[in-house]
């Protein structure tokens, strides 16, 4: 679990508000994603502090940031290019329509079964050769990994170690752009 106030940036640390606390305090959103990719990402919580101001209100700065950051993550996640799931293979492949930029990755496990993951790689197949875009060792609820864009139009998972047979609720390929 990971856990942070959303007015921590700028060297300030709010758990609590205070009388004169503007925006300035509030995370940027390149923060915020980085925060999301290294926590949610990497099968963890993320809760984020929120200060009510004395109305017992969330201050507009902050529902403001917040509802950008669901858009940003839906704007980056939401549609993958592809996605599959299998159970029991260790083996995983995606096609793609036609060969595109590709720079993220997303896999999930079926956690009824447990993380059973223990070491995988990512790989896309460029010009008719099956490359090594990405490696890992857990996955659990949620993986979600970056990788030096590269075009191609069929990549796979390959389970390389597990406690039992592969439960892969979702694998899935995106393009995230700034």
């Amino acid at each position: 679990m990971a856990d942070t106030p959303l007015r921590g940036y700028n060297g300030r640390h709010e758990w609590f508000w205070e009388p004169g606390d503007d925006d300035k305090a509030v995370y940027p959103l390149e923060n915020l994603m980085e925060m999301y990719e290294k926590s949610v990402g990497r099968n963890a919580t993320l809760m984020v502090g929120l200060t009510p101001n004395p109305d017992g209100l969330i201050p507009e700065g902050d529902v403001r940031r917040l509802k950008e950051w669901g858009a940003e993550i839906n704007r980056r996640f939401g549609q993958p290019l592809a996605a599959t799931s299998a159970t029991g293979k260790k083996r995983l492949s995606l096609s793609l329509d036609k060969a595109q930029p590709v720079n993220y990755y997303q896999i999930q496990e079926d956690l009824n079964g447990g993380e059973r993951i223990r070491a995988y790689r990512v790989e896309a197949k460029v010009n008719g050769k099956w490359t090594t875009v990405a490696k890992g060792s857990s996955v659990g609820h949620k993986r979600i990994e970056s990788f030096p864009a590269v075009e191609a139009q069929s990549f796979r998972l390959v389970v390389e170690e597990c406690t039992a047979e592969p439960l892969i609720r979702n694998f899935s390929v995106y393009h995230v752009t700034d």
